[in-house]
């Protein structure tokens, strides 16, 4: 994606989820970030300099999103697309792409019919994944203990 110089930074993403070239971040957040930290909205990746680069760097590691609530039922949605199940062990939901990275819910493509299809899909890949994960933790933990 940064292959050349000359391509604006504020429409071009560095983060891919995979081969395909999809972005980890939307374009529009991305845009946005971009300039909320310091770039201007015509800036090249190859005029970027360190520091902004950095700058922006923190600001995706630390970007924190508030909720406010949820609005009325007629306002709910479900978004579509995410991670390919192809990317991801069904049995723990660890992705296959990231190792010790557990994924569930909406990040995943999986589209459902309205009426509690994508709630239980949330609940239910949610459990693995954390299951998944917190079992990961426990047997690194164990691991360690025994080197020590």
């Amino acid at each position: 994606t940064m292959s050349s110089p000359k391509r604006v930074v504020s429409t071009v993403s560095p983060l891919t989820l995979s081969s395909d070239g999809s972005t980890a971040i939307p374009k529009r957040l991305w845009a946005a970030l971009v300039i909320h930290s310091g770039f201007e909205k015509t800036s090249v990746w190859g005029e970027a300099s360190k520091k902004k680069v950095r700058i922006l760097s923190q600001m995706i590691a630390n970007f924190v999103v508030d909720m406010t609530g949820k609005g009325t039922f007629k306002e709910e949605f479900v978004t579509a697309g995410g991670i390919s199940l192809k990317e991801i062990v069904m049995k723990t939901m660890e992705s296959k792409v990231c190792s010790s990275l557990y994924l569930c819910g909406e990040v995943i493509d999986v589209d459902g019919i309205t009426g509690g299809f994508n709630f239980m899909n949330c609940w239910s890949t949610g459990y693995v994944a954390g299951t998944s994960a917190a079992s990961f933790l426990l047997d690194k933990q164990t691991e360690q203990l025994s080197i020590d």
